[in-house]
């Protein structure tokens, strides 16, 4: 939801309307495939709703990597105070065509009949080839803020 264009008259960066919505950030250490089985090794749904309720508590979540393992040890998180803004960034579907070997150029013809697509986090792109996507089309990508983060779990085993 932009407020204000980039246009002649005004050189800056547009400016968006981050929505009231209140965000708790996990850093899940392992690649997550299956959502389900991610939200087991958080200890469950019920652990889940204590971290992201209403009033977030700033408490430590604890990461089964062998939730059914009784003798594994749980990994406790650092919950971290964060100010960070969540965006959804959709950009238009790859064609999966390449560019000439040793060439940073822009794709001169993308048919208009591909649709946009909004990456999810399953998709095997990193953050080079997102901005790399984004310089290819410079028009046609959308940004939208989803919320704030304020808190962050991170993961780390203690030395």
């Amino acid at each position: 939801m932009r407020d204000r264009y980039n246009d002649a008259a005004n050189p800056s960066a547009p400016w968006y309307t981050i929505p009231p919505t209140l965000v708790v950030g996990v850093e899940h250490p392992c690649l997550i495939t299956k959502i389900a089985k991610a939200i087991d090794t958080l200890g469950g749904p019920s652990t889940l709703e204590k971290l992201v309720g209403d009033k977030p508590a700033y408490v430590e979540a604890n990461l089964h990597l062998h939730p059914g393992d009784r003798n594994a040890k749980p990994i406790a998180s650092f919950n971290s105070k964060t100010n960070n803004v969540l965006l959804k960034i959709t950009l238009p579907k790859r064609t999966g065509r390449k560019r000439k070997k040793g060439s940073d150029d822009a794709w001169q013809h993308v048919p208009e009949a591909h649709a946009s697509k909004t990456i999810l986090l399953s998709d095997p792109l990193d953050a080079r080839h997102l901005c790399q996507s984004m310089q290819d089309n410079p028009n046609r990508y959308v940004v939208e803020p989803l919320g704030t983060i304020k808190q962050t779990h991170r993961f780390r085993r203690k030395r």
